[in-house]
């Protein structure tokens, strides 16, 4: 179900949306390289009893953000469209995908902010057992 609306005050939150979405690319930019990072140096420590399946954990951990960034895109691309539109037609699903992308870029973070501590946490382990 959509609805039509002409209203400034809603071009004012729909380029508050779009320049909302622009931040959450710059945020998920940021993980591209952490994430190059994480990985390199999990493959330079030392063997331990879950690395394959912290291995894996940190290559869906990859792919989730690679998925959700397309989604985040796609979000824009739609956004970009409405804020120049001369009739709005928005559909009621809009907000919940919005609030559905805000979720599942705060469940990424706290999920690579898990991985990461756990590296630097072997990491240090490895470092204190070898001295």
């Amino acid at each position: 179900m959509t609805t039509s609306i002409e209203d400034n005050e809603l071009n004012t939150e729909l380029q508050e949306l779009y320049l909302i979405g622009k931040q959450w690319l710059t945020d998920l930019d940021f993980f591209e390289p952490e994430m190059v990072f994480l990985i390199k140096l999990h493959k330079t420590l030392v063997q331990s009893p879950d690395k394959d399946d912290f291995t894996e954990r940190l290559h869906k951990l990859k792919d989730s953000y690679e998925h959700l960034k397309n989604d985040v895109r796609k979000f824009i691309d739609v956004l970009g469209v409405l804020v120049v539109a001369s009739e709005k037609k928005i559909a009621f699903s809009f907000l919940a995908d919005h609030i559905s992308l805000k979720l599942k870029i705060e469940k990424l973070l706290k999920a690579f902010q898990a991985e990461r501590k756990a590296v630097f946490n072997l990491s240090i382990v490895n470092s204190s057992l070898s001295k």
